[in-house]
């Protein structure tokens, strides 16, 4: 660390220590500070770091004044400041925008390179990172009864249920199916995975079409929409479950490790749920 004290104030420190030592040569045994820096301080070219400070107050038996320091610098403000020049002199010569541009290439370049590298060796903790970074930015403002932040309301609904029949689940897993990386909302008994969106629109569900078709090679899939949403989602009907009453008597089979079909699920819902599914 390094101090800057008001001017005139350095000076007037190095010559009180330049008269009780006599010499400058004496100045450098009584107090351990070269010559060169002693002429430094005396022209206050340079801020005094902590060590000659506390030599010097030791010397003179005094305590230096708070308001005497005008700045405190860090230990790397030489090379900071020698950057700065750095970049000054190479934006007067024309060449800081080129080399600027040249680091920032090597550094995408490293980023790409240790990014597929990772992918390939660890595709997992490679896709777990991805993941972590998105779910920072991903709103994750509900919390369930086992603790768990979740995004929205449905798949807070959703875990309780799963909770209050005593059905263990993951929420968000890792699944790697060939060289893709998913993380269905919830993952059952190692078989079953449970979608939920509230998500206004077509294109939500021509998304999970399409991620269903991976899952389904190793899971069965159930998707949960609020009853409303139906129209949007009917490419879904062979997974779809409306609303949370169809879901309560579904979940309960989960504890005895069953799959429904489209057609057992039909079952299990009320008369009203049959016609919407019509």
């Amino acid at each position: 660390m390094y101090y800057k004290l008001k001017r005139g104030k350095l000076k007037k420190l190095i010559e009180s220590a330049w008269k009780k030592a006599k010499t400058i040569r004496n100045l450098e045994k009584k107090t351990g500070i070269r010559k060169s820096e002693t002429y430094y301080y005396q022209k206050e070219i340079r801020p005094l770091n902590l060590k000659n400070l506390i030599a010097l107050e030791k010397y003179l038996k005094i305590k230096i004044n708070k308001n005497y320091i005008e700045k405190i610098l860090p230990d790397n403000w030489k090379q900071i400041k020698g950057g700065k020049n750095c970049i000054k002199i190479k934006k007067k010569n024309g060449t800081y925008e080129k080399q600027l541009a040249k680091f920032i290439e090597k550094t995408r370049e490293g980023g790409i390179n240790m990014h597929k590298k990772l992918k390939k060796e660890n595709p997992e903790k490679y896709y777990r990172m991805q993941y972590e970074k998105f779910k920072k930015i991903g709103g994750y403002k509900y919390t369930t009864k086992n603790g768990e932040k979740v995004r929205n309301e449905l798949e807070k609904d959703i875990a309780d249920i799963l909770r209050d029949y005593k059905i263990k689940y993951e929420y968000e897993p890792y699944i790697g199916i060939k060289d893709r990386a998913f993380f269905p909302d919830f993952l059952i008994n190692n078989k079953i995975i449970i979608e939920c969106t509230a998500w206004r629109g077509f294109d939500k569900a021509i998304k999970l079409k399409e991620k269903i078709k991976h899952l389904k090679r190793r899971y069965k899939v159930y998707v949960v929409i609020p009853k409303p949403l139906n129209k949007y989602y009917k490419i879904l009907n062979k997974h779809l479950i409306l609303g949370l009453d169809e879901f309560v008597p579904v979940a309960q089979t989960f504890r005895d490790g069953k799959t429904l079909e489209r057609e057992q699920l039909v079952e299990h819902m009320t008369v009203k749920s049959r016609i919407l599914l019509r």
